[in-house]
Parts: C-alpha cells; structure tokens; sequence
C-alpha cells in the first residue's frame, strides 16, 4: 500500500497472540471453521454423488487363480555361464505379460465360446465408442471382428500382477457381473497360459533340433580334418614337443636366460662393490684417516674392524696421557707411533680388499659375455623351429575350438531331443479360482472418497472464498493488508442492555440508566451507550484496557509530534467511532486528566442525541460567533469530562466549510490551551467530504474498523480519498469483536479478565 508509507509503525502493550498457535495449520484452520457451511455443504453433495453411483452401478465379481513361476532358462538356448547372471525379474515380468498376450485371450475366447456370450460378443457401448475402442471395418470377416471386440473386453477385465516385487507368483485375476463366470474364465487363463507354453516350447525345441543336427555334422567334419592337419605339420618339421607343448630348444632356451641374468647380476654387484671401496679410498670417511664405522661395516673385513677398534682405543688413551704428562712424554710419542703405523695397515688392507673386487668383476665380466654369445648362437638356430611351432600352435587352437564346439553342440542336440519328447512348462496352478467376491461398487471406499473429495472440494472453496473476501476478520489481517499498526481491539457485548443492568452497583448508575430514553435501550448499536457504562463500571475490563491502549498510543505519538487534538472516523457509518470516542473520553478523565470531547459530526450527531443535547448552544453557535466556550461547552458530571454538541434537529448545509474554517482553528487551539486532550468525533471518510476537507486541523486520527464488515477495500478508498487521515494516522482499532472468536482464533495468552476485580 502506497499510503502505509507515512504512517507512525508504533508499538503498543497491548495483547498479543500466543506464539505457539501461530502456525499456517491454525491459521487455514480457522479458515475452515468459519467456512464450515461450504465445506459441510461440498461433503454433502459428494456423499450424495457416492450413494447414487453405489444405488445406480451393476454389481462385479472378480475371481483369482495363482500361478507359480519357475524362471529357469531354456537348457539349449544359453551357454552354461549364464544362470548365474539372468535377470530373474525380468524373466517373470515377460511372463506376466505373456499371460495378458492376445494369443492367451484368444485360446480362452475359443475354449470357452466365449464370443457368443453378451458380455463379449455384444455391440460396442457408448462408452466403448468414445474412449477409442475397436473401429469396425466393414470388409473384415465378422467373425474375425468379433474376436477381436470380446479380445479388447476380455483384456479390460483381466488384471494380471505379481504377488510381490521379488516374488515367482502370480495372480490371475478377473472381474466379471457372474461370480462363477469369473472364476471359469479366471482358470481358463491360467491353463491356457500352460498350454502355450508348453507349446510354444515343443514349437522351439523341434526348430533347435533340426538346426542342432545339421550344425553338428558340420562341426565333426572341421574338427577331424583340423587334428589330422596337426599331425602333419608335426612329421614335415620333425618338431618334438614335450607334455607342456614346448619344443626342446625353448628349453634350452630358457635356462640360458637364467644363467645370463644371474650372471649380469653378480657383475653389477662387483662393479658396484668396487666403486664404493675407491670412494673410500679417494676420500677418507673422517680427519684422522681412518674410515668411520658405517664403511667398515660396508666393507665387511674384520681385519679394518680391529684395526679400527685398536686405533681409537690408542687414540682415547694418548689424549689422555697428554692431559696428564704433556704431549711430549715419550709415552705419548710412542702410542702416536702405534697409531700411525694402524692407519698405515688399514689403507693397505682397503687397496686389498679393492684389488679383489677389480679381480671378482673382471671374472663376472667374463662370464656375461660367454653365456650372452652362446645363447645368441643358440637363438639363430632355433629360429626356424620357432616359427614353425608359432604355425602349430595356431592349428591346435583351432583344432580345440572345433573340438568345444562340436562336443557342447552335441549336448545341446541331445537335451533339445529330450524336450522335444517330454515337453514341460515353468509355470503350475497352486491356487485355482473360486466363485468371486463382490468388488464393485466398493460402498466403504465410495464413501471414503467421496469424503475426501468433498472436504478436499469443500477446504478449497473456503480458501477460494476466504482469499475472495476482502473484510476485515483478525488484527492480523488488518495489519497486513493496510501495513500500519493496529492499536486497540474492543470485544462486542452481547445483550447489551441485560449486562448493562446487571452491572450497576451504585444507587446513582442505576438512576442514569434507568433515565436513559427507552428508544435508546432498545437499540443493540446505540452510539455509545454499552461501552461508556460498561467501563464506567469495570475500569479492569477487555473494553477498558483497549480503550487506554489508545491513549497510550497518542502519548507514545506525541514523543515525534503533538497529538493532542485526536479524532476519531472510520470509513463507513455504524462502525462505532462515537462510542469510541465517548468512551475513550471517559476513560481518559478517568484519570484525572482534562479531556474535551467534540461532536463534529453534523450530519449525524450521535453523541449529541446520546446525551440529551439537541436544543442547545454548541458547536454551530461557536463556528457561526454566536457564542463563546464557556457558554456552550457542556459539563458531563458522571464522567468527568466536557463536551461540545453539535445541532441534530436541522443539519447545517455546506459541514465540509464550517468544519475547514478558521473558526474551527481557533476553537481548537483554544481548546488545547484548557485541556489536556481533545477527543473529536468525526464523520464517515466515504459517505461525506467533511473529513477530506478539514483533516489538517487535527494532530492524529484513530481509524475505527467495525470486525466482519468493513472490507479493505473500504479501507483502501478511504485513505486514497482523505490523504490528510494517511498521513496523521495513529493506527486501527478494531471494533466489535467476537471475543471468543478471536480467542480461539488468535490464542490469546493474555486474558484481560485475569485482572478484573
């Protein structure tokens, strides 16, 4: 909404729902509920539509034959690697729709002479006709055409399905107006459904027979004619072959090679054990000359390793002579000798041990080179031989090839010839039918759907007429639609006048309501007269905390800007902005505050009517300068607030100028000079132009918005057509309320009555 731009957001303390029960289900819930006549009225008729189709629908029986499936394969039709992979599902759905095949129906339809029956063999229905069914061809054979009309009724009736996703049985199931004939047409397919296959299987193996006896004599002659070739080629290249079908010179062959990567191997591992001893040799491991640990290990010789040993010990004890007798004691010299002379015998036990491994190496060397020329000479001479035994190779796998399959088609023949003699079927009886059991018209589920159908039916309406209607039913909704701040929410009284009564307890209460005029009394929406004395009465109550929740809202508007002078409209007549606005007052006085309440409606006024004031001096006197405040500004003694009339028996003409005059500025500024706030009873936005033109006078408007009647259409017209109220607008109040609607619509938590004494 483009006018909810410039209104106050305030937040007031007033109720708010529980927050539990604010959830999408409650909410179209209620919907529901205050829908029900349409959704009862939805169910109604579809419980109607289901007991005329149970009254008007023919009876149907439908009868059931269990059929066991055994998925095994043809024997001569796979290879004997395939049981294991075939996709068993697959084998019984084909099955299952072998049974629903043409070929199956029409061995029933002949057995059973079923095409002279009328359930078959009738004239096409109406039915029949639109939904496609058999196009009549008047050149065909009208036997053929009847077969084939009771063909497309037999399949419609019969249901053919497995028992489960997983399971080898199947039902055979069909629906017939006979219970009997149902059952006999249910048995008929399930034996004519055997019988075909058993047939189809003599059929099948009769062809692989003929066609197995041939190819076996073609096979015989190619595998004789391939091993007498083996044999010579064997005799023209005098190949010898040993068990394993190797020649002798492969044999050879293959132990020279073993020979020569043995002895490439002790090469390379003297080659390399020589190296390492001349690194050592050109670069000595540690500053003293003598190899460290990890060399020696290396070099596996214990003699360097003793050596070593002793070399250190000496070393370890002339540092520690020279600590204790210097470094020239003799004893010292001596061991340093020692250590010398033990670097000198390990450098020449490593050039040993180096001269070694140059011999093993040269050796190795040796021996590649004689085993690596021997096997070439070995090589080129068998080279011929080789080729040969690549030939003889290929002639014996072909020859085994023959041979397989010869032998497997050999086995296939012979199991085709025992299938041909003893035919079977995968596929037995282990239930027959029955005389069915009545399925149509199914009465509780007739019902059960036309039940859901129709509260679906029902619950969609409601939502179509609730999303259609535009009036106001829930704060919600209000603040929703028209995005500004709904303020207060007063409940409706019902028997207004009865509670009324009831409630005075003062001698002087009962006095005025006894003196009210009877014409008033007898009216439920007098403007006024409930709430006034209701909250007179129960400063604790729903009425009384909803009015403050408006002061309270015009002294939280009053932090931005003044609001002192607030008036009260709404966009059509009856909403109950009078009684508001005389109720608020009174409340508002209530609290030792000044408060002037000013009838300016002058088309209708009211309150003026409400308190016996039609034949004297108020606000037309003032507007016109006929009178002053203090002469026309009436004293309300029982509510302790003051109040200006306006004239009742004969309407001013042109209310839009005198209220948007300056007469009307000046009464209003001078009444905010004695009052704390002025309480301005205005007339209809919609109806009449008098709000338009003199909205700019007052600081703020309260919108009062009657519950179940004003539409936010309503709404909308009326804040397009006075902007000043748009703009000046302190929030809604929501009048009229069903209490114990909104208490079961919203969830109130917080119960104003909780707190009444």
């Amino acid at each position: 909404m483009e006018f909810s731009k410039n209104i106050p957001n305030f937040r007031l303390p007033i109720a708010e729902p529980n927050a539990q029960l604010q959830t999408p289900i409650f909410h179209y819930g209620l919907i529901v509920w205050r829908r029900r006549i349409s959704v009862l009225a939805a169910i109604s008729a579809a419980l109607c539509l289901a007991l005329v189709y149970i009254t008007a629908a023919p009876a149907r029986y439908t009868a059931t034959t269990t059929v066991a499936l055994d998925a095994r394969r043809l024997p001569f039709a796979q290879n004997e690697t395939l049981p294991d992979l075939l996709d068993y599902d697959s084998t019984t759905q084909s099955q299952v729709e072998t049974i629903k095949s043409t070929n199956v129906a029409s061995i029933v339809l002949k057995k059973l002479k079923l095409t002279e029956d009328r359930e078959f063999g009738g004239p096409m229905t109406l039915l029949e006709k639109l939904a496609g069914g058999l196009v009549t061809d008047e050149t065909a054979d009208p036997h053929e055409q009847a077969l084939r009309l009771a063909i497309e009724r037999f399949e419609k009736a019969l249901h053919v399905s497995r028992t489960g996703p997983r399971s080898y049985v199947v039902e055979i199931s069909y629906t017939s107006a006979d219970a009997k004939k149902a059952a006999m047409i249910a048995n008929a397919t399930a034996e004519a459904y055997i019988e075909d296959q058993i047939q189809a299987k003599f059929e099948t193996a009769s062809r692989a027979a003929k066609w197995l006896q041939q190819r076996i004599s073609e096979l015989r002659t190619q595998a004789t004619n391939a091993f007498k070739t083996i044999q010579d080629f064997k005799s023209q290249n005098n190949l010898i072959v040993n068990s394993d079908g190797k020649l002798e010179t492969e044999l050879e062959l293959e132990e020279m090679a073993d020979s020569l990567a043995k002895a490439r191997a002790e090469t390379a591992l003297a080659q390399s054990r020589l190296a390492e001893i001349e690194a050592v040799l050109a670069s000595p491991s540690s500053d003293d000359g003598v190899p460290d640990a990890t060399v020696t290990d290396a070099l596996n010789s214990t003699v360097i390793t003793k050596l070593r040993q002793q070399y250190l010990d000496d070393k370890n004890r002339a540092s520690e002579w020279a600590s204790r007798y210097g470094q020239t004691h003799q004893a010292v010299i001596n061991l340093r000798s020692d250590m010398a002379g033990i670097k000198r015998a390990i450098r020449e036990e490593m050039q040993r041990i180096a001269e070694t491994y140059k011999s093993d190496l040269k050796v190795a060397r040796a021996r590649v080179e004689a085993i690596s020329k021997n096997l070439i000479e070995v090589f080129q001479n068998n080279s011929g031989k080789r080729q040969s035994q690549a030939k003889l190779q290929e002639l014996e796998t072909a020859a085994n090839s023959y041979r397989s399959i010869y032998e497997t088609f050999l086995s296939r023949y012979t199991q085709a010839v025992q299938q041909q003699s003893f035919p079977s079927t995968e596929a037995r009886v282990i239930s027959p039918a029955t005389p069915g059991k009545k399925t149509s018209p199914k009465i509780v589920f007739a019902l059960a759907l036309a039940l859901a159908g129709g509260g679906v039916l029902g619950i969609a309406t409601a939502l179509v007429r609730e999303r259609m209607d535009r009036v106001i039913y829930s704060k919600d909704q209000l603040v929703r639609e028209m995005g500004a701040t709904c303020i207060a929410v007063l409940p409706a009284a019902d028997h207004r006048n009865s509670q009324i009564k009831k409630g005075f307890g003062s001698s002087g209460a009962k006095a005025l309501y006894e003196a009210l005029p009877k014409e008033i009394l007898r009216s439920e929406k007098a403007a006024g007269v409930p709430t006034l004395l209701y909250q007179s009465e129960k400063p604790f109550s729903a009425i009384s905390e909803a009015l403050l929740n408006i002061k309270v809202a015009a002294d939280i508007g009053s932090i931005s800007r003044e609001t002192r002078a607030l008036a009260m409209v709404s966009a059509l007549p009856g909403e109950g902005k009078s009684s508001i606005a005389s109720s608020l007052a009174a409340a508002i006085a209530g609290s030792a505050r000044k408060v002037f309440l000013i009838d300016c409606d002058l088309r209708n006024p009211s309150l003026t009517r409400f308190f016996g004031m039609e034949n004297r001096a108020g606000l037309l006197e003032l507007l016109q300068g006929l009178g002053s405040i203090e002469s026309c500004v009436n004293r309300i003694d029982q509510y302790g607030f003051d109040f200006l009339c306006a004239p009742s028996k004969v309407p001013p003409v042109h209310t839009a100028d005198l209220l948007n005059s300056e007469a009307m500025n000046g009464l209003l500024a001078s009444a905010k000079e004695r009052y704390d706030y002025l309480i301005i009873d205005l007339p209809p936005v919609i109806p009449v132009s008098d709000v338009r033109a003199c909205a700019h006078l007052f600081d703020a408007f309260a919108f009062v918005v009657e519950w179940g009647k004003t539409s936010v259409d309503d709404l909308n017209e009326a804040m397009q057509i006075a902007p000043g109220v748009r703009d000046r607008l302190l929030g809604f109040v929501l009048n009229k309320v069903d209490a114990k609607f909104m208490r079961q619509a919203k969830g109130y938590g917080y119960k104003y009555g909780h707190y009444a004494r």
